[in-house]
């Protein structure tokens, strides 16, 4: 039948057909030609024709040659799912009405569910097989209630498919298949109220797996449901204290992120147990490899269990020698388990240089507000770029200032997939934008899925041992940060990020609303409740304290009362009248925001040990003083990296009290903040900061002597 593919292969379907009727027509037991007839009505979009041609061949053949015909189609069906995949669906549903098996049946209507093609008598027929069949193959049951799960939306009949798949898991593969889910579902869609009844579910079945405790703790403190947070977090902490310390650490760095959220009592207590919380992660850092494996079902490897380390302290030389072990540890988890996509090779001969980011964030997010400049002005000449979004697709900012601007684009949900695809472009510089915020980019990493990796903006280093710079500039490290970097500081000459400006909409709250006369002074904060360190808020009280007709307008993603009351506290401490302070709703517009911003702030007050970025840029385009501390860590050095690169040092501060003073003279010398606005506005033309196409070239030629670094080894 050798010819039948040369058809085949040149397409000519038609063709095919007519050929496979000549063969048919003297030998009408020919398997093959029964295939290729259904297959060359399929690829020409004719599905209800191939299952006719099918159907047909029942009446033609035994039953062995129908169950090789069957086995013949499920072949096919594998070949095709990259190049066809709705091609492979069709072969793989005829395969089963032909050849019917429970493992045939499992991976259909986990295919058909990726596809979001799942018909609802295919998912029945599923539930009722799991119903009544003695124990199946746990990997097969659990990759197609991950995918039903994940892919479609949920309903009474999803519910009683996930629960037929019980009785084939294990109650910790049960646990995670609705967790990874509830996850995605989260991540994906933005639907928590879901997310919260598969987790429910799973702790139905598993009431102490520590994944799912963790999963449902950060899901209530998103959904702003902070008791319940709490006290999942608590609980998670006290279960994962026989579970082995990755699990300590994990459990320990969700009751400090909900503490944190919680503002006022919640964050006093994030400060008092801070030690017990270095002190875990000091542990899992020097843990033995038997120690690592102590946890009894393990989730994601901890990647992320030091995030809240520099919204607590400055301390880099301590914190991230620790970071940088634990990290690496976790990517070493992931190798062994797994295989590794990336062998060390030369670098193939090619005109422009293959360079992928990975992401979550190039999105309507800080660092994507930040990146896009650079995707706007890189050489295309010299630069080939290929875009990886993971866990969420791109949103439609997201489509517009990055996918749009790149020639190569892919999404994926899962690490494998996305490191899989990497490697196959031959990516050379793969650079990470996400850093330590998200465990399936740091999985990414960890398989080393390009021959140089790079991280980029995000939250700082990742500390991995797989990547090979970190980027940064003259100013926001110092100068002795290699001694405690694991990778190297590459340092660009001027600046490591750059934008061209922001937009700037309509405001919706001015002073008059606020009861603010126009020559009273308002110093502004916006920032997360994570940043809402106690001392840092009582510098800001005493700010207040010493400025005569002023107030401060408080703003955070996420409002709160602890929030509210942790200035108020503050306030009351200090003698402070309560009544000098502004809590402001978000806003659902950027745009909007700056406007507001504009209208109000006279002053922003940044935040440390842990600094704004995109917020301090946003400010300084906007030409509005701001007082920052000076920090050890790339945390705490951003604004004092911007204004320095805007030419400004009135503001910057290295003390509590410089931080204070300059708050207070700033507040009351109205002459010095309309010359510092004059500076700003004018360093537009000349600043480094508001250069996009400048940086552009500079990161790509950073990018071009890595290369060039690499194949000179």
């Amino acid at each position: 039948m050798h010819h039948l593919e040369t058809w085949l292969n040149a397409q000519d379907y038609a063709g095919l057909i007519t050929q496979v009727e000549q063969v048919l027509a003297t030998d009408p037991q020919a398997i093959t030609a029964w295939g290729y007839g259904g297959l060359a009505y399929l690829l020409q979009e004719d599905a209800e024709s191939a299952q006719a041609w099918w159907l047909q061949a029942l009446t033609e053949l035994d039953e062995n040659r129908i169950q090789a015909l069957g086995d013949w189609l499920w072949q096919q069906g594998e070949s095709y799912r990259e190049s066809h995949p709705t091609v492979s669906l069709e072969l793989y549903r005829a395969a089963q009405e032909l050849a019917p098996s429970h493992e045939r049946r499992l991976q259909l209507t986990e295919w058909a569910a990726i596809q979001a093609a799942l018909l609802p008598e295919e998912l029945a027929a599923a539930t009722e097989m799991l119903s009544r069949s003695d124990q199946l193959p746990e990997k097969a049951v659990y990759k197609t209630l991950l995918a039903v799960v994940g892919e479609l939306k949920f309903n009474s009949q999803i519910e009683q498919f996930i629960r037929s798949c019980q009785r084939h898991l294990s109650p910790p593969v049960y646990a995670r298949a609705l967790s990874v889910s509830a996850g995605k579902i989260q991540w994906k869609y933005q639907n928590p109220a879901t997310s919260e009844y598969l987790l429910k579910m799973a702790l139905e079945y598993d009431p102490n797996n520590t994944e799912v405790l963790g999963r449902l703790a950060n899901l209530y403190e998103e959904m702003n449901d902070l008791e319940q947070a709490l006290g999942m977090a608590r609980y998670y902490v006290q279960i994962a204290a026989s579970k082995g310390l990755g699990e300590q650490a994990r459990a320990w760095a969700i009751l400090m992120r909900v503490l944190m959220t919680m503002g006022g009592q919640g964050w006093a207590e994030a400060v008092e147990k801070a030690p017990i919380y270095h002190q875990v992660l000091s542990d899992l850092a020097q843990a033995s490899e038997a120690e690592l494996s102590q946890s009894k079902n393990r989730g994601d490897p901890p990647f992320t269990v030091g995030f809240f380390l520099p919204y607590l302290r400055d301390d880099p030389a301590r914190d991230r020698p620790v970071l940088n072990r634990i990290v690496s540890q976790a990517a070493r988890q992931i190798r062994n388990h797994t295989d590794a996509y990336y062998t060390e090779r030369a670098g193939e001969p090619s005109s422009r240089l293959r360079v992928g980011f990975v992401s979550r964030s190039l999105t309507r997010h800080s660092v994507g507000w930040l990146a896009r400049w650079f995707f706007e002005s890189y050489d295309r000449s010299q630069l080939e770029l290929f875009l990886y979004y993971i866990t969420s697709p791109p949103d439609a900012l997201g489509e517009s200032w990055f996918v749009r601007r790149c020639e190569h684009y892919f999404y994926g949900d899962y690490a494998n997939e996305v490191a899989r695809k990497i490697a196959d472009d031959g990516i050379q510089i793969l650079i990470d934008v996400d850093s330590l915020t998200l465990n399936t980019t740091c999985a990414v990493l960890a398989f080393k899925p390009a021959p140089i990796q790079v991280t980029w903006l995000g939250w700082d280093a990742s500390g991995m041992d797989t990547v090979d710079y970190f980027i940064a500039d003259p100013l926001v490290l110092p100068a002795n940060a290699q001694d405690y970097y694991h990778e190297k500081i590459w340092r660009l000459p001027e600046t490591y990020i750059a934008v061209n400006g922001f937009e700037i909409g309509v405001p919706d709250v001015r002073r008059e609303d606020l009861g603010i006369a126009p020559d009273e002074v308002i110093f502004f904060s916006a920032q997360s409740g994570y940043k809402r360190h106690p001392d840092n808020v009582r510098w800001q009280i005493e700010i207040l304290q010493r400025t005569p007709n002023s107030y401060l307008c408080i703003k955070s993603l996420r409002m709160n009362a602890g929030l509210q009351e942790q200035f108020r506290s503050q306030a009351a401490a200090l003698g402070v009248d309560p009544q000098r302070l502004r809590f402001l709703p978000p806003v659902n517009s950027e745009y909007v925001h700056r406007a507001n911003l504009q209208c109000l702030a006279d002053v922003i007050l940044d935040t440390y040990p842990y600094n704004g970025a995109t917020t301090t840029l946003e400010a300084l385009w906007l030409g509005i003083p701001l007082v920052t501390r000076v920090g050890q860590q790339f945390a705490a050095r951003n604004s004092y990296a911007f204004l320095t690169q805007c030419g400004i040092s009135e503001g910057i501060a290295h003390s509590a009290e410089e931080y204070i003073a300059w708050g207070v003279r700033l507040g009351t010398d109205a002459e010095l903040r309309r010359e510092i606005r004059q500076r700003l506005l004018a360093s537009r033309r000349s600043s480094p900061l508001w250069d996009g196409r400048r940086f552009a070239r500079q990161f790509g030629n950073a990018l071009q002597e890595m290369w060039q670094v690499y194949q000179s080894r």
